[in-house]
């Protein structure tokens, strides 16, 4: 910042006390720590580069552009990430985000001018950040010799300081976090693959019998059809939830189960939903079975108030009330460190066909 600016002194053209200069100088002080911790700190874990991971932005090419950039600028190289950042926007000038790590770098390295054209770059894409953006905007013109059109902006900039200290810092964090997300290009998984996750997530493995085609009906009713990964391709909705109780009615028999409720603890697949989570409690998987001679119900045939499940419910909205599980009881399994282990083996299998 120019000297005559930093002192204090009065402006050509502006009343601009000492006052009004100390205030602004807290001011950019606070804002200028504020982006230097989030980047020197290296807090965030930098994500591993795939040879499938094309980014929250879509394109192997510019997410690892853009991760060149933030390691940089963790690393306090700023000039390295000035250019890397600027290397990023040429790949794609639409990422208007990426202006605010140029910014933070150009301001580290001095380099007023740059600084100053990622801001209007900024306000281009995002007119709205603007406002919470004054203080910066003013520093980079006073420091790049624009006086006169950073008077009026740094005094706005005092008005709404306390309310805006946190927004660039905002910013920047969520460029980082962005850059980092990792989404893998999928591709179609080989017949061999998914054999062999079926085959490692059954429950127990069946004598060899002929290939279950799960595109017609018999999968509905077929013992053989009773497996995580079909639970799993078959379900809008997993999750795992705790069991607070059901609820009572007359009638109730092995054909005509309770309505259990149960609460949503974490979504593995499917959209959000509201946390209470009825559910159809079947007593059968639907595979034509009866039940043992003498079945009646009672309240000990229900799960203990609090213990964890994992339910597979075939669609993501309520049937009269409930939901329905996958073949019935099959779609309610303990949420026990092994069956965990084994639904995670299948999400793994299908990461990114979800």
């Amino acid at each position: 910042m120019n000297s005559k600016y930093r002192s204090g002194k009065s402006l050509p053209g502006d009343s601009f006390d000492c006052s009004f200069s100390a205030s602004l100088i807290s001011l950019l002080a606070r804002s200028f720590v504020f982006a230097s911790f989030l980047f020197c700190t290296g807090s965030l874990v930098y994500a591993i580069d795939s040879a499938d991971d094309v980014g929250a932005y879509g394109s192997i090419t510019l997410t690892r552009q853009v991760r060149e950039a933030v390691n940089a600028a963790k690393q306090g190289q700023w000039s390295a990430a000035e250019t890397a950042y600027k290397s990023a926007l040429r790949l794609d000038r639409k990422a208007g985000d990426l202006n605010y790590g140029l910014y933070n770098a150009a301001v580290h390295s001095n380099d007023w001018q740059q600084a100053t054209f990622a801001l209007e770059e900024i306000f281009q894409f995002d007119p709205t950040a603007k406002p919470h953006l004054l203080a910066e905007y003013g520093e980079c013109l006073a420091s790049a010799g624009r006086l006169e059109e950073a008077v009026p902006v740094l005094k706005k900039a005092l008005v709404t300081a306390d309310a805006d200290a946190g927004f660039l810092p905002a910013k920047l964090r969520a460029l980082t976090i962005k850059a980092e997300k990792v989404v893998i290009f999928s591709r179609p998984h080989t017949a061999e693959e998914l054999k062999k996750a079926a085959e490692e997530v059954m429950v127990r493995k069946p004598e060899p019998i002929a290939p279950v085609d799960l595109d017609k009906e018999i999968y509905t009713k077929s013992k053989n059809a009773l497996t995580y990964e079909n639970a799993f391709k078959y379900s809008e909705f997993i999750g795992i939830c705790s069991y607070q109780g059901y609820d009572s009615a007359d009638g109730i028999t092995f054909y005509h189960p309770p309505v259990a409720q149960f609460r949503i603890e974490k979504i593995l697949k499917g959209p959000k939903l509201n946390r209470a989570m009825p559910i159809r409690f079947e007593f059968h998987d639907k595979s034509d079975g009866e039940p043992e001679k003498g079945w009646r119900f009672s309240a000990d045939k229900m799960p203990k108030p609090g213990s964890k499940w994992l339910l597979f419910t075939e669609m993501a909205i309520p049937t009269n009330g409930a939901f329905e599980t996958y073949r019935g009881s099959y779609g309610r399994q303990e949420a026990t460190e092994e069956n965990l282990d084994k639904i995670y083996k299948v999400m793994e299998l299908h990461r990114g066909q979800q």
